[in-house]
């Protein structure tokens, strides 16, 4: 019985093609705020000894390794490598595929995000010959050679269906590298543990188990994490209960870190004689700011406090769409407290508007233990939903006059604060020649619309 729930359980890292890219509507909407909270952290005992692992428990070497492997996957700018997987989708019957084997390019766009070349092929269920497959996977679409066709076809997500060997390269985008969160999920789970080191492809690897349990019947992940560079070199998949029991693994080879590479040398070409069939997916950008004005909004601190466009209105401000569950949110608050105390004696004013949180409680707990000065505002999804945050941190800036002067999304070190103040200067001059114009004169805001008052919130 339990061979055959291996062979016929309807899970898969690789949706078919009819529900893969409902799927990957659902992600585009989860990325506006992608919000995963974090387990229950572990830790050391209070007489320093390491606890025992069990159910809830956090080995705190595992987790310092995740959390090196995590940032330098956010710190690489380019990855080649050679990737295979045994069996990709855990299906079963005819659309369950195997010995997939690709070459992997990727480069960060100018959001941060990754653009996937894929070049490769591999087999679904009991055919013999592989099926050959050139995808080019951006955030919005796809492009892919169809050789059958003798055409190079470009397609927003939901469009896609005639991509054959979509099982496939879907699989491949391993969320641990190419997600907005890299192993976002390994460290919120409730069990980790380092379990020993092996060599992957002639690199010296450290292996760790994340998941609900180390063993036995549960779901986790064991991943080879490099010596060397931090990077990991193979995935293991596990599921294990009742009903499933089966793996899918994915392992990496040739690894080149950082190595000279651009969007054009990894885009797909076309074939001479191939024809192109384009269809350009609709963008949802982030907002404009120097175009359009701050929609209303009205937000509560947890001491009851109202907070809302009309109230901050004649001050610059600065709001941080957050969580506690991110921890580039969390590293970004030292320097954003620095930015806070600069500009105090400006009138700026700096909130922490808080997204996909439970409740309160544990946003009091982390302002308390962290000692942070900036206030908090509660249950800020719907207006992060309408100014389009598309990832946290993201930092709004909004002038005195209510109109958007910038939006600052993600976190590096040093150079977002930077962006951040440049911001607030910019905002800072505009009000201040606003303020100094001759009366009845009144300048309109970047957007060419009336001085605030007259403002009407943009339509989305």
């Amino acid at each position: 019985m339990k061979s055959l729930l291996r062979v016929s359980a309807v899970v898969s890292l690789v949706l078919v093609a009819g529900t893969c890219y409902a799927q990957e509507a659902n992600d585009q909407d989860r990325a506006k705020i992608d919000a995963r909270p974090a387990g229950p952290a572990g830790g050391l005992q209070g007489n320093g000894a390491q606890p025992e692992i069990g159910k809830g428990m956090q080995d705190a070497d595992a987790k310092a390794l995740l959390e090196k492997s995590r940032d330098a996957i956010m710190k690489a700018k380019t990855l080649q490598f050679d990737l295979s997987a045994p069996q990709i989708g855990l299906m079963g019957g005819d659309r369950s595929p195997k010995n997939v084997k690709a070459k992997m390019q990727m480069i960060r766009n100018d959001t941060g995000q990754w653009l996937i070349r894929m070049v490769g092929n591999g087999m679904v269920a009991k055919e013999t010959t592989p099926t050959e497959f050139d995808v080019f996977w951006e955030r919005q679409a796809i492009t892919w050679v169809d050789n059958q066709a003798k055409t190079v076809y470009t397609r927003p997500f939901g469009q896609a269906r005639q991509l054959k060997s979509l099982q496939m390269i879907n699989g491949l985008r391993m969320p641990v590298l190419t997600g907005d969160r890299p192993l976002g999920e390994e460290l919120g789970q409730s069990v980790m543990k380092i379990v020993g080191q092996e060599d992957i492809g002639g690199v010296a690897c450290d292996v760790v188990i994340a998941g609900t349990s180390l063993e036995g019947q549960g779901n986790r992940k064991k991943i080879w994490i490099a010596k060397s560079d931090s990077i990991p070199r193979r995935i293991d998949n596990i599921i294990d209960s009742k009903l499933i029991n089966a793996s899918v693994t994915l392992e990496i080879t040739n690894l080149k870190l950082d190595e000279s590479l651009d969007r054009a040398a990894i885009e797909v070409k076309t074939p001479e004689g191939y024809a192109v069939d384009k269809t350009e997916p609709v963008v949802n950008r982030p907002v404009q700011l120097t175009k359009m004005a701050v929609p209303d909004f009205d937000l509560t601190q947890p001491d009851g406090t109202k907070v809302s466009k009309q109230s901050l209105a004649g001050s610059v401000a600065v709001i941080q769409f957050w969580g506690t569950w991110s921890n580039p949110s969390k590293r970004s608050h030292a320097e954003l407290m620095q930015l806070a105390e600069q500009y105090k004696d400006k009138g700026v004013k700096f909130y922490l508007a808080a997204v996909r949180e439970k409740d309160a409680e544990g946003i009091n707990a982390y302002v308390k233990e962290n000692n942070v000065t900036i206030p908090v505002l509660l249950e800020a999804d719907t207006f992060a939903e309408k100014v389009d945050v598309q990832s946290v941190p993201t930092v709004l800036v909004m002038g005195a006059d209510g109109g958007n002067v910038k939006m600052v999304m993600n976190y590096l070190k040093d150079t977002t604060a930077k962006e951040i103040g440049e911001a607030i200067e910019t905002a800072l001059k505009e009000a201040a020649e606003k303020k100094s114009a001759p009366e009845g004169e009144a300048k309109p805001d970047a957007s060419g619309a009336a001085p605030a008052g007259d403002q009407k919130p943009a339509d989305k």
